[in-house]
């Protein structure tokens, strides 16, 4: 009857189950778990054991020449933290059942420093508001060179100028506007959304979801 069951198939292996690695903060909730279950140097033996090849509770100890009851618990605190699963089930001679670990992950990596793996939206942001100043400071040195630049009627008239009423608030607006200080401004500021905007699409975003989904 024994010989009817499946004894040792070809395990597969990480790249095989097309896993992607899992990325862990120092101050996320799962880093202080993970920390403490691979404290043990026995822990981190087993995890790089079963990384290299999946295998059972019994062919890890053989591996690093411990007790099948140490690499037990170790491995039952290594599932708690979701760092290793059973992928599936072996059968000795003698038809008893034997588990098959392996990692949950094509590799594990803590950090520290978000900004490092995931982009800083509002760093992003505050380095568009500065962008946006510069641009508006250089608009207005353009508008004022402008109209320094620019004679007015006025000067070319052989007559005493009349006096002209201040101008209003609007009309400041459109002069500079119209003028190519406001031309300089509206290019500087579309340059900048559009690449803030392709920056947020192409990098943000994507990067944003694969951490969520760890």
């Amino acid at each position: 009857m024994s010989s009817l069951l499946p004894l040792k198939p070809t395990p597969r292996t990480a790249s095989d189950r097309d896993l992607e690695p899992r990325l862990v903060g120092f101050e996320d909730e799962s880093a202080e778990q993970i920390l403490s279950a691979v404290t043990s140097t026995t822990a981190r033996r087993i995890l790089n054991q079963i990384y290299t090849e999946p295998m059972t509770v019994s062919d890890i100890a053989t591996e690093i020449d411990s007790s099948v009851q140490n690499v037990s618990y170790h491995l039952d605190r290594l599932r708690d933290a979701e760092l290793v699963e059973v992928i599936e089930t072996w059968y000795s001679e003698q038809g008893r059942e034997m588990d098959v670990y392996a990692p949950t992950n094509s590799a594990l990596v803590l950090f520290a420093g978000a900004e490092r793996t995931t982009p800083s939206l509002t760093t992003a942001l505050r380095r568009v508001f500065s962008a946006v100043g510069i641009v508006g400071v250089v608009s207005a040195i353009v508008h004022v060179r402008w109209s320094v630049l620019t004679p007015s009627p006025s000067s070319r008239s052989v007559e005493l100028p009349i006096q002209q009423p201040d101008p209003t608030m609007w009309e400041m607006l459109v002069t500079f506007g119209t003028g190519p200080g406001g031309f300089v401004l509206g290019v500087g500021v579309f340059l900048i959304l559009f690449f803030f905007v392709a920056w947020y699409w192409r990098t943000y975003r994507p990067a944003r979801s694969h951490t969520q989904s760890m």
